[in-house]
């Protein structure tokens, strides 16, 4: 009878060993962006988030495309930012910068200039052919640290599942990045 215990706690550790996936890496990301943000619930003190900083890693040896689009609370798409991830290397930002550079557009935004927290979408992928990219091998992982009047707390960027709707919402951020990125150069030229 110990022996078929045995054999069955082993062979439980086996398969849900084998089906363990990291949480906390892959080509599609999100967290959850604040900027200058106060969130008040009952009868407790407000909490308020000056700043938010992400940080993007690459732990392949791969050069990756990175792309971060910034999302209101509602879903509305808010602007988008790109950059080369270096093989083993990291990228980080602020929101503050992005609003400053101009990445992140308060007026794509259905408050303007009254959104101050949403979702922040992180894709990476080797290239992109036509309008749709392919993530390869391209695997991030990364963590936002969120930045307040003399504190500061992090947390992991989570890890979403692929499947066929996450496919299509990589591409879609993607094309949204496009096209605002697109229009914010030419708009910069003039």
């Amino acid at each position: 009878m110990r022996r078929l215990l045995l054999l069955v706690g082993l062979l439980v550790t086996f398969v849900s060993g084998g089906s363990a996936t990291a949480a906390d890496s892959g080509p599609y990301l999100v967290g959850h962006w604040k900027l200058a943000d106060t969130f008040t619930e009952s009868k407790v003190p407000p909490v308020v988030t000056d700043n938010t900083e992400f940080v993007f890693l690459n732990p392949t040896p791969l050069t990756l495309t990175l792309e971060y689009a910034f999302f209101d609370s509602a879903g509305t798409f808010c602007g988008c930012d790109r950059d080369t991830l270096a093989p083993n290397g990291r990228t980080r930002y602020t929101m503050l910068a992005e609003l400053n550079g101009g990445q992140f557009s308060q007026a794509l935004c259905p408050s303007k200039t009254n959104q101050t927290d949403g979702v922040m979408k992180t894709i990476v992928f080797t290239k992109a052919d036509g309008g749709d990219v392919d993530v390869g091998d391209a695997v991030e992982a990364g963590y936002q640290i969120d930045l307040f009047n003399g504190g500061r707390t992090e947390s992991d960027l989570k890890a979403v599942l692929l499947n066929p709707h996450t496919k299509a919402e990589i591409n879609s951020i993607h094309k949204q990045c496009n096209t605002f990125i697109t229009s914010t150069s030419s708009s910069k030229k003039k």
